[in-house]
């Protein structure tokens, strides 16, 4: 078989797997019709270094908020985009020393972990996003759940973040009383 021979029959073969491809493509899209239909994913992150910890978390459709801890200081401090201005709107702070048992000028060199969860939580007058921060003291695992005030019409004001519950697993049980 010639060379020239051989590129036809490898071109012929490469379309046939396109064609097959997007006819497969074609027939699972049928099936779950619409894009809308689609199952939806969304993804936090954390990280921390010695120094701070920081993540990401949903607040509402299609809007995040960005959370950092200062280790040195204690303080949680968030902020979300607008998205019309992509410039950060909305602010949060709150010190977790306290909430999470340290006396003043006690906190020395401190390693905090931060994540957040998923919570639809309800209380009182306040307005929560759909999601919560954790903050856990790595000496004791002591651990302070925080609720996200939120309104989606207010978006660009500065609020508190709410301490809403606190675990202790080392010394008093699962949880403080």
């Amino acid at each position: 078989m010639s060379s020239r021979m051989r590129d036809r029959a490898v071109g012929a073969t490469g379309m046939a797997v396109v064609l097959l491809a997007v006819a497969g493509g074609a027939m699972l899209g049928s099936r779950w019709g619409s894009p809308d239909r689609l199952p939806r994913v969304s993804a936090v992150t954390s990280q921390s270094d010695e120094s701070f910890a920081v993540c990401t978390v949903p607040l509402d459709v299609g809007v995040e908020g960005f959370f950092m801890l200062d280790f040195e200081t204690g303080d949680l401090s968030g902020g979300v985009l607008n998205p019309n201005t992509s410039q950060f709107a909305g602010s949060y702070k709150h010190n977790v020393l306290k909430d999470l048992g340290f006396k003043a000028g006690q906190a020395k060199n401190p390693k905090f972990l931060l994540v957040s969860g998923v919570a639809e939580l309800r209380r009182g007058n306040t307005t929560f996003a759909s999601s919560v921060l954790y903050v856990t003291d790595s000496s004791t695992g002591t651990t302070v759940a925080y609720g996200i005030p939120w309104n989606a019409q207010q978006a660009a004001l500065a609020a508190p973040l709410v301490p809403l519950d606190v675990a202790r697993p080392r010394g008093g049980g699962a949880k403080a009383k």
